[in-house]
């Protein structure tokens, strides 16, 4: 009678995720890893002339938040950034796979991350 939509089951495993163009990560030795983010809608513009506003946002990462963007910019799928993290941190990343799925949840919600899927 009532078909209900099947909508496309994706896995998060086998997706990759991409940085959007006005997202970058800066390095630097002494303070650590920065999330760069380019602030180009009309009203931040806006604020940026006439209020003397940054141009950019920079937000401090920790060390798993920086290398997770790193493998990110090497175009890794979830399973793949998940297993690097174990082999790099070891124990310290434990549980990597829902640290890396909640971390990559704020990044969507954000819009600075796309999908692409394998």
């Amino acid at each position: 009678m009532f078909h209900k939509r099947q909508s496309e089951k994706r896995n998060l495993l086998t997706m990759v995720p991409l940085l959007k163009e006005s997202v970058s990560l800066e390095r630097d030795n002494v303070k650590g890893s920065y999330l760069i983010i380019q602030r180009t809608n009309a009203l931040e513009r806006f604020s940026i002339r006439f209020f003397k506003q940054p141009a950019v946002r920079r937000i401090k990462l920790d060390q798993f938040g920086a290398f997770v963007i790193q493998q990110i910019e090497q175009r890794k799928n979830v399973h793949d950034i998940s297993e690097a993290m174990i082999a790099h941190f070891g124990e310290a990343a434990e549980p990597a796979l829902p640290r890396l799925a909640k971390f990559l949840e704020i990044l969507e919600v954000q819009n600075w991350i796309t999908w692409e899927s394998q």
